[in-house]
C-alpha cells in the first residue's frame, strides 16, 4: 500500500516542479523577450479584436437602418398633415377674403339705403320692451299702464312705439310702473312730417271716433301740397324732437282744407285702428342719456 501511495504522489511532484521550472525560466527571459512576446500576442488577437468592434458597429447600423425607415414614414407622414393644413390654410383664406369682399358690399349698400332713406347712422336709441297692464280708452283721455318704471331706468318723455308706428311718449314713470300718454290724446302735441316731403308740420291728437279710432289734426301744412281725390298721405315721425327716430308711421291724412289764417293747410288724420288692440310696445330711452 505504501508503494502504491509513493507512485501517485510522484506525478504530482513532476508537475509542480514542472510549472516551477516555467515560472523560474520566464523571470530569467531578457526583458526585450518578453516585450516582443507581448507585442506579437497583441498583434494576434488584435484582428479579432477590430472584427469584434465591426461587428457591432455593423450589428448598430443595421439595427437603426429599420428605425430609420419607421421615422422617415413617420415624416412623411407628419409632411402630408402639413402640406393638408396648409391648402386647409390657404382655402380659409381665399373664402375669407370673398366673405371680406362681401361685407365691404353689403356695408357700401346699407350705406346707400341709409342715404337714400335718410336714416341716421348712428342708433340714438337703446329700445325696452314692456308689456300693457291696463288701458284706458275714455273719450275725453287715451293712456295706457305699462309694468315698467324707474328700475328700468325710464324717464318722462321717452317716446314710445310699436309695429304700428308712433304710440305716444311716458307722461308719468313711478318706481315699478309707467303711464304713457296715447298720441291720440288732445294735449299729445309732435313735429311730423307728409311722406316725401321734409318740410315740418305740427301733429296734435283729437281723441278716438265712436268705433274707437283714434285720430289727429295736422297743422301748418304747406299751402302749396295737394292731395288727389281719392288718394291720402302718410304722415310720418319727425327726429327734429329727438324723441322718435325719422320716418315712423303716424297715420293717414286724405283732405286738406285752409287754415284760419290762410296762409297754411290743416287735415284729419286717421290713427292706426291696432293702437287700441296692442298688448306690448317698445319705449325708446336716449342712449346719452346717463
Amino acid at each position: 500500500m505504501k508503494g502504491l501511495a509513493h507512485n501517485i504522489q510522484r506525478p504530482k511532484r513532476k508537475s509542480l516542479l514542472l510549472w516551477g521550472f516555467l515560472l523560474v525560466f520566464w523571470f530569467l527571459l531578457p526583458l526585450t523577450w518578453k516585450v516582443a512576446t507581448k507585442s506579437s500576442f497583441e498583434e494576434f488577437h488584435a484582428p479579432v479584436w477590430e472584427a469584434s468592434t465591426r461587428i457591432q458597429d455593423l450589428t448598430h447600423f443595421w439595427g437603426h437602418v429599420s428605425d430609420s425607415k419607421k421615422t422617415l414614414i413617420e415624416k412623411g407622414r407628419d409632411h402630408q398633415r402639413i402640406l393638408s393644413d396648409a391648402r386647409h390654410q390657404i382655402s380659409s383664406i381665399d373664402h375669407l377674403k370673398v366673405e371680406l369682399q362681401r361685407l365691404k358690399e353689403l356695408k357700401s349698400q346699407i350705406q346707400k339705403l341709409e342715404t337714400t332713406l335718410e336714416l341716421e347712422a348712428k342708433n340714438k336709441f337703446t329700445p325696452t320692451i314692456s308689456r300693457i297692464s291696463l288701458r284706458n280708452l275714455s273719450g275725453w283721455n287715451q293712456s295706457f299702464r305699462i309694468s315698467k318704471g324707474q328700475r328700468d331706468f325710464l324717464q318722462a318723455g321717452n317716446g314710445v312705439i310699436s309695429f304700428c308706428g308712433i304710440v305716444g311718449r311716458l307722461e308719468q314713470v313711478y318706481e315699478t310702473s309707467s303711464q304713457i300718454q296715447l298720441i291720440s290724446n288732445k294735449s299729445f302735441r309732435m313735429v311730423a312730417h307728409l311722406k316725401g316731403d321734409n318740410r315740418p308740420v305740427t301733429f296734435q291728437g283729437k281723441g278716438v271716433l265712436p268705433g274707437g279710432q283714434g285720430q289727429g289734426i295736422l297743422y301748418d301744412i304747406p299751402a302749396d301740397v295737394i292731395i288727389p281725390k281719392g288718394n291720402d298721405i302718410q304722415v310720418v315721425s319727425s327726429n327734429l324732437s329727438g324723441t322718435y327716430p325719422k320716418g315712423l308711421h303716424i297715420g293717414i291724412i286724405s283732405e286738406l282744407t285752409p287754415s284760419v289764417d290762410g296762409v297754411f293747410k290743416v287735415g284729419k288724420v286717421l290713427l292706426s285702428p291696432q293702437l287700441s288692440l296692442l298688448s306690448e310696445v317698445t319705449i325708446l330711452k336716449d342712449s346719452n342719456a346717463k
